[in-house]
């Protein structure tokens, strides 16, 4: 074979390899697209139930909890205000969803309808949300959530 002919294949060869590179990327973001996914689906459930043994392993220790009032919390004051009954989540329902990979991290953006007792108030909140995921020593973790209300048009 000439020099040409394999440079040809060299070349093809690599067009390939960056084809294969390509499509284990897509398939490796649609893997943490449904990490993520099954995580949120677990916190909100969690929530709901009161197991805050999986909610304390879920959030980083940095955490950083922004409430729809503007209030904020870290994640011991957050975990501790859901153990004191401050807020009593009864049901969750997200869409609009959009996940973005930065890095380590993963932004999910949407929209989400929580039914929450709040300090004995029932409430049926409706809020845009950001929510930042970390990938770490300990798996996937919640670094941090903000919500801001909205009223449906």
């Amino acid at each position: 074979r000439s020099a040409r002919q394999r440079g040809r294949d060299a070349e093809n060869h690599g067009f390939l390899m960056f084809e294969i590179n390509l499509e284990c990327q897509a398939m490796s973001e649609q893997r943490v697209e449904q990490q993520i996914q099954t995580l949120e689906l677990r916190r909100r459930q969690a929530m709901v139930e009161g197991h805050m043994d999986f909610l304390e392993s879920l959030y980083t220790r940095d955490l950083t909890y922004s409430h729809s009032d503007g209030k904020s919390d870290s994640k011991s004051s957050y975990l501790q205000g859901m153990r004191e009954g401050v807020w009593r989540y009864r049901g969750f329902t997200s869409r609009d969803e959009q996940m973005r990979r930065a890095g380590d991290c993963v932004v999910v953006t949407g929209l989400i309808d929580m039914d929450v007792v709040i300090r004995g108030e029932p409430m049926l909140l409706n809020s845009r949300y950001i929510s930042v995921w970390k990938a770490g020593n300990n798996g996937w973790q919640m670094i941090a959530w903000q919500s801001t209300r909205y009223t449906h048009a």
